[in-house]
This record gives structure tokens, sequence and C-alpha cells, in this order.
């Protein structure tokens, strides 16, 4: 995926769309994400659901049993389905998967994985080469992992065997601090 925009000029316009997202209200961001996806949601929610581990699907359908006219809350949800919190962003990526180099943007990151944007035809259990810079260190992060799940937007990856200073960077990006 070619950008018109120089790599700079594009990661400063990806930072100021993911902070512009993060704090707009929950029924801001629903209606947005319904008018990218051009309201087809059912699909989209069938698909993630699919992606879900048998526990995950079970806690989602025990949360819709218990409030079928409330609405469900969706950080309780995330927070049930994931053993761990994520940052959300909108970093610019390069990563390889079979020898292929692909371009695009991580959507949220934690020490253990993130959310990559793509359309490929990736699967589950292949290894993805990662690289990318956080916008608290100059450093590029070269991290190897593999890909746990495609869905309809993108593909979830786990993160192998990384650094302790990695950690440690990711921590104080999804903490907010300069290092």
């Amino acid at each position: 995926m070619a950008s018109a925009n120089p790599p700079f000029e594009q990661n400063t316009i990806n930072l100021k769309l993911a902070e512009m997202i993060k704090n707009l209200p929950e029924d801001q961001q629903l209606i947005l994400l319904k008018q990218l996806l051009k309201g087809n949601l059912a699909p989209t929610l069938y698909r993630l659901i699919g992606k879900m581990t048998g526990y995950q699907q079970s806690a989602l359908l025990e949360q819709l049993q218990e409030h079928p006219l409330k609405s469900i809350s969706l950080e309780e949800t995330e927070i049930a389905l994931r053993g761990h919190n994520r940052k959300s962003c909108m970093l610019s990526i390069d990563y390889k998967v079979e020898g292929h180099n692909y371009e695009g943007f991580m959507l949220d990151i934690s020490p253990a994985g993130a959310f990559i944007e793509t359309g490929e035809n990736f699967t589950a259990g292949q290894q993805i080469n990662l690289s990318f810079s956080l916008p608290n260190s100059p450093r590029r992060l070269i991290i190897i992992g593999e890909i746990l799940w495609k869905g309809l937007l993108g593909i979830g990856v786990k993160f192998d065997d990384i650094a302790h200073n990695q950690v440690e960077l990711i921590n104080a990006f999804m903490e907010g601090e300069q290092t």
C-alpha cells in the first residue's frame, strides 16, 4: 500500500486521527464505525464472534442474555474477552509474512500483541515479522510474532519472545510517558 504523504507526515496524520477518535464519545465512535462499514454491521459482528474462543462466546452470550434490553458495556466486554489492556493507536508498520513485504497500520498494541489493519488473506498460525516505531522512541522495534486470527478489518498478532526493553517501551507508550 503506497502512501501519497511522506512517512513522517503520514505518521503525524495517523496520530492526530487516533487521538481524535480516542477523544470521541463511545456513541460517536460507533457512528463512525458504522459509517466506515457502510452500515454493514451484522456480517462484521458475525465474523468477529466466529473468531472468538468458545469461552469468549459463552461470556458474550451470558452478558447478552442477562441484559437483553439494556445496551451492553463495550468496555466490560472488551476487558472480559482480553487478558490484558491494549492502547489504541494508528502507527505505520512494515511487516513480512511468508517472504512477502507489506505496509499498513497498527490500530492497537500491548506488550503481548497488536491488531494490524489489512485486507490480505492471512491465516492463523503464520509467522509475521514486524517493524515499527513508537512515538516515544526514535528506534524501530523489530518483533517476530504469530497471526492468531484474521477478521474482516485485519489480523490479531501475538508477539513471540519480545525483548525486555521492547516491553518497557510499549508499556511507556501505553502509559503516555516519553522515554
